[in-house]
């Protein structure tokens, strides 16, 4: 869970999604999942394989996934703060050796007390 005590919660929540990415690019698939607290709102998980899957789907093909730990301020990313709360922050997936177009978008759902549950909302093509 995300905890942000201070005004500024871009940084925050892009350092947080810069963690779960060097973790993909480690092939640490087990950490990066717990950084995910709870599922999105149709009930769905981004697991290891569903991340490969996406990007399989991507490239039409179905050749081993790599994912690349690129700065994410190379890879489109943004920010938005919505009137409930809640943070969106999505940003093209670096995979394959190539920042692709296909968007991770993570949201952060507040707790309460300056926390924040994370969850990937969708893995798409805009």
């Amino acid at each position: 869970m995300l905890s942000i005590a201070e005004q500024n919660k871009e940084v925050h929540v892009k350092s947080y999604c810069q963690s779960w990415l060097r973790l993909l690019s480690l092939q640490k698939f087990n950490e990066a999942q717990k950084l995910l607290d709870c599922p999105n709102s149709c009930g769905e998980t981004w697991t290891e394989a569903k991340l490969k899957f996406a990007v399989q789907e991507y490239y039409n093909n179905t050749s081993p996934v790599t994912f690349q730990n690129e700065d994410l301020s190379k890879c489109s990313s943004e920010y938005l703060e919505t009137e409930s709360g809640n943070l969106i922050f999505g940003f093209y997936l670096p995979s394959n050796s190539e920042i692709t177009d296909l968007t991770v978008e993570f949201e952060f759902i507040p707790q309460g007390n300056g926390f924040y549950a994370a969850t990937i909302n969708d893995v798409h093509v805009l």
